[in-house]
């Protein structure tokens, strides 16, 4: 695939974007390119952050962290990318309480400011469909359900709280093939947490998501979960560091990288 083709390749849309004419959600944006969720933090609370993610990769995988204090650009992740424009819409958090929701933070950007660019769900997605499940979504701009589970994180610091996962309807056959996909990629997102009773992992209601839309779905399928990046949202917000700023939820960064470049061998 070429990133530059047209204008459902990453650069054109982040142009497009750094251009204030988009500022919606990215799902759906380019499938087979890898999106991800931002997250800028001070210096003083940058290695902290990254331990926890380390510490908690199943949840919050690293694919890329500027490369010094108050660089605003991921080339690790595709040409031209400008963190201070590239995103469609920002969440702007100082001591853990959202102040703002703008759409460029070049006025607020700093000179100890440090990235991170967590790998989403839905590189895994394009997994999936290589083994032959389709999404669930009977629309692919909307986003899978999420939940607030009470799966613990590993708590480093500051940083620690409850995982966020997503959930897909699968019979039991789907279910196997997925937890090969998973297995056999090693893609981000890749194994499944728990399947079946969702209260078992604190989940009253799938009617009612944290983030995303429900979907409906009867036996003989299941619920299956997955980690999400989202994870590392609530652990900034418990850590309540002076300012921070995330993406909001379902507006990702689109970057040049192939979601099977995210295969380990």
């Amino acid at each position: 695939m070429d990133p530059k083709a047209s204008l459902t390749a990453p650069n054109a849309i982040r142009a497009m974007i750094r251009a204030g004419d988009y500022s919606g959600p990215t799902n759906g944006f380019v499938p087979g390119f890898a999106q991800c969720d931002i997250l800028i933090l001070p210096e003083a609370n940058a290695f902290e952050f990254q331990t926890y993610c380390q510490h908690n990769a199943d949840c919050c995988p690293l694919l890329a962290t500027s490369i010094a204090p108050g660089s605003y650009h991921l080339d690790q992740l595709g040409q031209n990318i400008d963190i201070r424009t590239d995103v469609p819409r920002y969440r702007i958090l100082k001591h853990g309480q959202l102040t703002e929701e703008v759409s460029d933070i070049t006025h607020l950007w700093r000179d100890d400011f440090v990235i991170f660019a967590l790998a989403s769900y839905l590189a895994f997605d394009t997994v999936l469909n290589s083994f032959g499940i389709p999404s669930p979504l009977a629309n692919p701009t909307h986003s899978l359900p999420m939940y607030i589970s009470h799966l613990e994180s590993n708590p480093v610091g500051p940083f620690g709280g409850n995982k966020v996962v997503c959930m897909r309807p699968m019979q039991k056959q789907e279910l196997i093939k997925a937890i090969q996909a998973g297995s056999v990629s090693r893609v981000p997102h890749g194994i499944p947490v728990h399947f079946g009773e969702p209260g078992e992992i604190g989940i009253k209601n799938l009617g009612k998501p944290n983030f995303g839309e429900p979907i409906a779905f009867a036996a003989p399928k299941l619920p299956v979960f997955w980690t999400t990046s989202l994870t590392a949202h609530l652990a900034i917000t418990r850590a309540a560091p002076e300012l921070c700023i995330i993406n909001s939820p379902q507006h990702l960064l689109v970057t040049d990288k192939a979601d099977l470049s995210l295969v380990i061998d």
